[in-house]
């Protein structure tokens, strides 16, 4: 009976330090372990037990010891590559806070410069417009031209003041069949 009350014992600590076994399961498992030994220290136990125990259960006990040091050490650096991807996480989340501002700030400033160009657009059409209305009254005005320069040249009119020469020549000489008249005497 003493010899079962060991194995069982035993077995007790077998499950705690199973790498399958939670947190929960290993302490139930010492918990029984304490039980079944009836709180005998672990010496006492050893001591009994490799008396009797088979070589296999003591080989087997140290490989579940090595595979919970592995796990054990697996864990620790599963949780510093968590610790690290959450840094990395948080400050890529910062980053993301500061281009959203700085995204936000040149949104404004392209909201704004597009207002600016509307202004600009505006007053340039307002120019434009009135620019555009001299060169249709100028390009009007050059067509006109061209159109002048197709039609044949006319004699050009003689200035004024050679039309009143020739007049003037003209009343000068007797006009034949009209008589002159006497010149008035003068008498003192």
């Amino acid at each position: 009976m003493e010899r079962n009350r060991w194995g069982t014992a035993i077995r007790c600590l077998e499950i705690a330090v199973h790498p399958n076994t939670s947190d929960e399961e290993a302490l139930a498992a010492i918990r029984g372990f304490r039980r079944t030994a009836r709180n005998v220290p672990m010496s006492q136990l050893s001591r009994a037990f490799t008396d009797a125990a088979p070589a296999h259960l003591l080989d087997r006990l140290d490989q579940l010891n090595q595979e919970n040091r592995e796990l054990r050490r697996k864990i620790t650096e599963a949780e510093t590559r968590r610790t690290e991807a959450l840094g990395r996480l948080q400050n890529a989340e910062r980053r993301a806070q500061e281009l959203g501002r700085e995204l936000s700030a040149a949104e404004e400033r392209a909201g704004a410069a597009e207002q600016r160009l509307l202004e600009f657009r505006g007053a340039y059409g307002r120019i434009a417009g009135g620019l555009q209305h001299e060169n249709v009254d100028l390009r009007r005005a050059l067509d006109e031209a061209r159109r002048n320069l197709t039609q044949p040249i006319h004699e050009p009119v003689a200035p004024f003041k050679a039309v009143l020469g020739t007049a003037l020549q003209h009343a000068d000489r007797p006009q034949p069949g009209s008589l002159s008249a006497p010149e008035p005497s003068w008498t003192a």
